[in-house]
């Protein structure tokens, strides 16, 4: 056998062997590959789980309003709210329900002084609305809740769409339950006292925000609508409604998972020497 063709029988037996010797090869890669994808695809799947928010929170809401008030003038007020909440989940559609504890409400101004009585903050309506939560591209999850607009001191469906600007108006009715028509507020004032405050109000918020983790969510709150009408006072010099815009800053919202079966009482507590 000449060298040339000696040297061509090695190489093709080099070629077929490195076939056969490569085939189990590639099959065990292939099958590791396949393997690591289907891991990567169960990991997936089980990142981009919905979050479970489930249960009882403890939500704490700060809004700015802007107001020129007659007599005391301009002002700039800061208020916070602080609700219990409850989330329910039903296949993966959520619903939260509030619950108004304490709204704390301090002016630029330290000449004047805005009293909500326990029956204005009593007859704050219970709402339920839904709340979305979404994955962002960083994996992060997205929270958004509408909390309708809520109507004070009149039926809004009445209303048609415009706030009233007087007691007689067929849509104003004793909210409060106190004798009074629409809903009632106290301003201390200097050299007057506590003066009573008829008034109808309405307002539109909504929150965005992210989960920081299982158990709290942080955002920022914003107004859509906020008007309000003077429709009484016991003192006729603070008969005229407030002009009233939205504020800046004073907007974050937090929500802090609690205990289930918590009351306002826990809220109370929890809110204490915060704002």
């Amino acid at each position: 056998m000449t060298p040339m063709r000696l040297r061509n029988q090695r190489l093709q037996m080099s070629t077929l062997c490195g076939l056969l010797c490569l085939g189990p090869l590639n099959a065990w890669a292939t099958a590791e590959a396949e393997a690591e994808v289907e891991v990567e695809v169960q990991d997936k799947a089980t990142d981009t789980a919905q979050p479970e928010l489930a249960g009882t929170w403890y939500l704490r809401i700060r809004t700015a309003t802007d107001a020129r008030v007659p007599i005391i003038g301009n002002t700039h007020i800061r208020s916070t709210t602080h609700l219990l909440v409850s989330i329910t989940d039903a296949d993966g559609v959520l619903n939260q329900t509030q619950k108004t504890c304490i709204v704390d409400s301090r002016p630029s101004r330290s000449i004047t002084r805005t009293v909500l009585p326990k029956a204005f903050v009593d007859h704050l309506p219970v709402k339920t609305y839904p709340v979305s939560v979404s994955e962002s591209e960083d994996g992060s999850w997205t929270y958004n809740a509408d909390l309708h607009q809520q109507y004070v001191g009149y039926d809004g469906v009445k209303a048609g769409g415009v706030i009233p600007d007087n007691a007689k108006d067929p849509s104003v009715f004793d909210w409060d339950e106190d004798g009074k028509p629409g809903a009632s507020i106290l301003i201390d004032l200097p050299l007057f006292g506590h003066i009573r405050i008829y008034m109808v109000q309405t307002n539109h918020t909504l929150l965005n925000g992210q989960l920081v983790n299982d158990n709290r969510i942080e955002g920022r709150s914003k107004q859509l609508v906020l008007d309000q009408r003077t429709i009484g006072a016991d003192n006729r010099l603070l008969a005229t409604s407030p002009k009233l815009s939205v504020g800046k800053g004073h907007d974050r919202f937090e929500m802090m998972r609690i205990e289930d079966g918590a009351t306002c009482t826990n809220i109370q507590q929890l809110a204490d020497g915060t704002f």
